[in-house]
């Protein structure tokens, strides 16, 4: 009597599937959203906020401070088409919910909102972002310039990146 091997499936054949159990593709596209939050939101509003995590179609942000929420539940219609325009539409979102930062991630939040506020001689910025305009990758432009702006208040400050 011959027996038959079972097939062993690919990876590539069940991954889509693996994902979809696992809910891992929602972190996929916080990933995705998190990358893309400061042209999303705004780089003043992306240094007091962050997407935090999805409950099926809701996406969390954290926030920092009560008036912060208030400003984002004003421009949440405007924000929810530019997140599910973000995410090509592959994960749709229908509503978002706002909650204060966790206290472990405060520092971090401080430390953002810090350098943002810092500020750098504007001369020196727009003549950064001229010669960083040749980068054809939107994304690595962007991250291009946000460290430029990290290095430049930092020597600013006198290596000191926070108040």
């Amino acid at each position: 009597m011959v027996t038959k091997r079972k097939k062993i499936p690919l990876v590539g054949e069940n991954l889509e599937t693996l994902l979809r159990h696992r809910q891992w593709g929602n972190q996929i596209h916080l990933f995705s959203l998190a990358r893309q939050w400061p042209g999303i939101i705004g780089h003043q509003m992306a240094a007091r906020t962050m997407p935090a995590f999805f409950r099926r179609d809701v996406l969390w942000i954290y926030v920092q401070g009560a008036t912060w929420m208030q400003e984002l539940q004003y421009a949440k219609p405007a924000l929810l088409e530019k997140i599910n325009t973000c995410l090509n539409r592959q994960h749709v979102v229908h509503d978002l919910r706002f909650q204060e930062y966790p206290s472990e991630l405060l520092t971090v939040a401080h430390a953002a909102e810090d350098l943002f506020e810092a500020g750098v001689d504007p001369v020196a910025e727009r003549e950064f972002k001229v010669m960083a305009s040749s980068i054809a990758d939107p994304v690595t432009r962007e991250a291009l310039c946000r460290m430029w702006l990290c290095l430049s208040v930092k020597n600013e400050s006198g290596g000191r990146t926070t108040k």
